[in-house]
């Protein structure tokens, strides 16, 4: 069941990557391609493509394979569609029996997992062009030592929305969003709460919430890594997690029974889906999908900063997921080929639409923007409205980093049920992290 936790977390911890390290490619780099027997495909003229995803996503797919044949009729490209849960057990038997894919979708948690054991080829040096691809946005997926190890199928960046039908209930405006700061967000939410029926509150228990929280030790001057380990420190983790509970003791948000209940509920089940919350958190390319809950009334605002200036709230763009092509392809020139087809052409563009994410190239989100409705509008307009405001791109995350956002959740709720402290619970997610990634 796809829940309101498990969106927010672009999926939850999944197994480790069993046999890799022993067993995948040989490289010690992504590699400019060239042949070998232990991934890709025999025939020069044939391509597998891997990817997770749900129907929309499969026939989008399936329908941008039958378009690129238009294009290169001699290339033969086999589907491997799979569900979130078992595509990175299935991805790591492969790599470990050297059975790689030649394309895969990546995402941002896994992607050093692969790259930096030698998995996943350099599409600058194969000459992928991402000339037409917004400022920050190829950045996203470079590696040490390995170079462009991915290029971002979609963008995203970390939004607040905001049901007007509870604000207009409370007789409370949409706030500012430019100028609002992490105490607006609570003393708002906070007003909202008293002046609606009991069972419905302000806003949701956001404490938990590992893009919210990544936001917040950025804006702090430190970030969720840097140089391979945890990147913030002790003091900034409290502070956090002191903000967090003051959501729960201010009645901004339900207490830690009911958002723990919440947050395993499916999206139009949840608070928010239902109509008893005015504020959540989401990525953007999950816009359309809560939108289409609330008849596509919902407002997609900036999160809160603590200077009460956008400019300096250090939002960024997150690659909703990547394109990555196999190393050890023995087909090197046509998997780039098709991955430059995906990301760069305005046909594949229209077909694939912003499912994956918002376009990096410019020239392809033009394109296809006078074809979107109306959720998805928002979307494209909320991260080109904040464009001139984003803070550098973060470091990937390193191999082990996936397991964080359960490390924030069970440390968030361990504090909100009240088991250890403020102080307990910053250190413990600094220990767990640096535990994981050690």
């Amino acid at each position: 069941m796809f829940t309101r936790r498990s969106a927010l977390a672009l999926g939850i911890t999944v197994p480790g990557l069993v046999g890799l390290a022993a067993c995948g490619p040989n490289a010690t780099g992504g590699g400019s391609g060239g042949g070998g027997s232990d991934g890709g495909s025999a025939d020069a003229g044939s391509l597998r493509l891997a990817w997770w995803g749900n129907p929309t996503r499969n026939e989008n797919t399936e329908n941008v394979v039958e378009a690129y044949k238009e294009v290169a009729p001699d290339v033969t490209i086999s589907l491997e569609p799979g569900e979130w849960s078992g595509y990175w057990d299935k991805l790591a038997t492969q790599t470990a029996g050297g059975d790689f894919p030649d394309i895969v979708q990546m995402d941002e948690k896994y992607l050093a997992e692969y790259g930096q054991r030698g998995a996943l080829l350099d599409l600058a040096a194969a000459g992928l062009d991402t000339s037409e691809f917004v400022e920050g946005s190829v950045e996203v997926g470079e590696l040490p030592d390995v170079g462009l190890a991915a290029i971002n199928a979609g963008l995203n960046a970390f939004t607040v929305l905001a049901n007007p039908a509870v604000f207009e209930e409370a007789g409370v405006e949409i706030p500012d969003d430019t100028t609002w700061t992490w105490d607006d967000l609570i003393e708002l939410a906070t007003q909202i709460s008293e002046a609606t029926p009991d069972g419905t509150y302000g806003m949701t228990q956001m404490g938990t919430v590992q893009g919210l929280f990544q936001l917040w030790v950025r804006q702090a001057g430190q970030d969720q890594y840097k140089d391979g380990a945890a990147g913030f420190d002790a003091a900034t983790a409290t502070e956090w997690f002191e903000w967090a509970k003051r959501i729960q003791d201010s009645g901004a948000g339900p207490n830690a029974s009911v958002s723990v209940e919440d947050s395993s509920q499916s999206m139009d089940q949840s608070l928010f889906g239902t109509g008893k919350i005015a504020m959540t958190v989401a990525w953007s390319n999950q816009v359309v999908a809560h939108d289409a809950m609330h008849d596509g009334s919902l407002v997609v605002l900036r999160p809160p900063s603590v200077a009460g200036s956008a400019a300096e709230a250090q939002l960024w763009y997150k690659a909703s997921m990547y394109w990555a092509v196999s190393a050890k392809t023995a087909n090197p020139e046509a998997a780039v080929a098709f991955v430059d087809f995906l990301v760069n052409t305005p046909e594949a563009g229209k077909i694939l639409s912003v499912e994956r994410g918002v376009p990096g190239n410019l020239t392809v989100r033009e394109a296809i923007v006078p074809d979107l409705d109306a959720s998805n509008t928002k979307a494209v307009d909320y991260l080109n409205a904040i464009e001139s405001e984003l803070g550098a791109p973060p470091e990937i995350t390193p191999q082990g980093g996936g397991e964080f956002e359960s490390i924030l959740t069970r440390a968030g709720e361990d504090m909100l049920f009240g088991n250890i402290s403020t102080a307990d619970a910053g250190q413990r997610v600094l220990d767990e992290l640096n535990s994981a990634l050690s």
